[in-house]
């Protein structure tokens, strides 16, 4: 395993560097230099895994050559061979080289040998290890991605889960209104088309400011309001428009209430919408139809998953006391 590696030594002299390359070139694969600069020419040209750099040299000393190696080529193994017995040397090589062993001489074949194979030994795990941190960030970030695309798509089903419904929901006003009173259906139909509009130039998006929304919930109020007249109405208590909130969730609220009760002159819809601080509480008296509308469910699941693929606070939903109460969270516009 260990003919892999390759070792750059680098000393003024010559001998030394003769007699290290015959005793390990069968081991490794040994390049030498007699000068920082021919060192730094084979650095550039060749896979280096392992320098080795006397310590007494002319023109630069071997901790300041190992320190341009360690920030020039940081994963390189670094070492330093030395025969005076400097400590302050040792101390600068370990703080500047940043150097894996410190050899000093006369060195032994064994001994060395023993150094070189437990470095490159290292230097395999550092190098595995690095590369499962890397597959390991790769797959954080697919798996991210995934989710992600995973989030998205849930999202899309649910959204496209609204319009249907709105638009059911409308037509069956519609058909009542046609037997009961055609001239309201004809303005009906006039106000629903410009909604429906509405609802196509945002109903793709994931957000919507609360001013939109609020746009929104008159149209549709005036829509109900032709066939309920006076006895619905709606009592908003908004202080601050600069929230969002999903695309027609104050719209849905207000269409689940006048679905599920009686609106007439002896039970008048009064729906209450408060903000406050970052929520907005949507409630209404409960009189319930004798004859109740066939219910799907989606409405407030929908919207309850909504704002958990958003990742926002809960929708809470409370039914006590004689009302019906649905508290949505407001969401900063960003």
């Amino acid at each position: 395993m260990s003919e892999q590696y390759s070792i750059l030594y680098l000393d003024d002299e010559e001998d030394n560097l003769t007699s290290f390359k015959a005793v390990f070139r069968r081991n490794f694969k040994i390049y030498t230099a007699q000068h920082a600069r021919e060192a730094l020419e084979l650095l550039s040209a060749n896979a280096i895994d392992l320098v080795i750099s006397d310590q007494r040299m002319p023109g630069i000393s071997g901790v300041e050559f190992l320190e341009k190696i360690h920030q020039s080529y940081p994963h390189i193994i670094r070492m330093i061979l030395t025969g005076y017995s400097d400590m302050q040397a040792i101390i600068d090589a370990i703080n500047k080289g940043k150097i894996y062993h410190y050899i000093t001489k006369p060195w032994k074949f064994e001994t060395l040998k023993v150094i070189l194979d437990n470095a490159f030994e290292t230097y395999t795990l550092r190098q595995k290890n690095a590369l499962l941190e890397e597959e390991k960030k790769l797959l954080l970030i697919k798996t991210l991605q995934q989710e992600k695309e995973k989030v998205i798509s849930q999202y899309e089903i649910l959204k496209n889960q609204i319009n249907p419904h709105f638009l059911f929901n409308c037509l069956n006003t519609l058909a009542s209104l046609i037997g009961t009173d055609p001239e309201k259906a004809i303005k009906f139909t006039t106000r629903f088309s410009r909604m429906y509009r509405f609802i196509l130039e945002y109903g793709d998006q994931p957000l919507i400011s609360l001013e939109k929304e609020m746009e929104l919930i008159n149209t549709y109020l005036y829509l109900q309001q032709l066939r309920f007249g006076d006895y619905l109405r709606l009592n908003p208590d908004i202080k601050n428009t600069s929230y969002c909130v999903p695309p027609f969730a104050l719209q849905l609220l207000v269409e689940n209430a006048i679905k599920h009760n009686i609106v007439s002159d002896t039970y008048p819809m009064e729906i209450k919408i408060v903000q406050n601080d970052n929520s907005l509480t949507v409630t209404n008296r409960i009189d319930k139809k004798t004859v109740a509308e066939p219910s799907s469910g989606i409405g407030l699941q929908n919207l309850k998953q909504r704002y958990q693929l958003l990742g926002a606070s809960d929708v809470v939903i409370t039914n006590e006391n004689g009302f019906f109460t649905v508290v949505i969270p407001l969401i900063q516009e960003t």
